[in-house]
């Protein structure tokens, strides 16, 4: 019965998060292109609204076979990638955070929808940050707004020890995590300062503020460092294969990356720190 109840569970949370990433698919496609996010959803060759049998997470792109009901253009493999990831996410979410909806309280379900929150805006953000090389400013101070009431909740709820080991053996007091967004923001905002934006954009100094308040100092640390590393295998491989087409003046959206590094942290509770030094 226990694994039975968790496997309905889990579909429900993946479905619940599909529909949430139908939603996302708006926004992403809406933000910057002059329309706003009210209004019924249409097609984006013919124009003609849509259904609601046509809006069905998942499985109306398929039944369509990928293409609009009304004049046949073929659709996004956006949409279903998104709304995937998004139910994954969720799930992830729901696994990390261990919520019940039939046992969990307030405290546990307000951790579990602030977090489900923040990773939907991180997928917004990786998502729009490939299509468009550019982090928009309502993403990013809506990552660091969540993170921060999420960090505040949790210091409130005495969930934050008042001191944490470092690798050097000696304690930092909580507060750190407190200022963990500006500290790690700083370094990226210095390279875009001192490179004229050539090296690092500013977006990815407002990611790297709302990671250090969403991980804290500790974590915030690791998943930026973990960041530089896995972008360091991708960029070598197109270096190599790609000289024509790719050069080390290419540019490369550097806040999938940042969100990797940061979901290794989320799950695993990865401290680099602690490996290397």
């Amino acid at each position: 019965m226990g694994m039975l109840y968790g496997v309905v569970l889990g579909i429900l949370i993946f479905t619940l998060g599909t529909v949430i990433g139908s939603f996302l698919n708006v926004v992403i496609y809406r933000t910057g292109s002059g329309v706003g996010y009210s209004g019924r959803s249409k097609c984006l060759s013919c124009g003609k609204m849509l259904t609601a049998q046509m809006l069905v997470p998942l499985f109306s792109f398929f039944f369509q076979r990928g293409r609009c009901a009304y004049c046949g253009t073929k659709l996004s493999w956006q949409y279903p990638l998104v709304e995937t990831l998004s139910g994954a996410l969720f799930v992830m979410v729901w696994w990390v955070t261990g919520f019940d909806p039939l046992s969990s309280g307030i405290k546990e379900t307000s951790f579990f929808f602030l977090d489900a929150a923040i990773w939907m805006t991180l997928l917004a953000i990786t998502v729009y940050d490939l299509r468009h090389k550019i982090i928009p400013d309502r993403f990013a101070l809506c990552f660091a707004l969540l993170s921060g009431l999420l960090l505040l909740f949790r210091f409130e709820q005495g969930l934050l020890s008042p001191y944490f080991l470092t690798f050097t053996g000696e304690y930092i007091p909580v507060w750190v995590d407190l200022v963990a967004g500006p500290l790690l923001a700083l370094p990226f905002a210095l390279l875009w300062l001192f490179s004229g934006g050539r090296v690092m954009g500013l977006g990815d100094a407002k990611l790297a503020w709302g990671i250090g308040w969403f991980l804290g100092f500790i974590g915030g640390v690791s998943a930026i460092i973990l960041a530089f590393w896995t972008a360091l295998i991708p960029s070598l491989i197109l270096l190599f294969l790609s000289r024509k087409r790719f050069t080390m003046k290419s540019e490369i959206p550097f806040a999938p990356f940042l969100i990797l590094g940061t979901l290794i942290v989320f799950v695993w509770n990865v401290d680099i720190l602690r490996w290397v030094l």
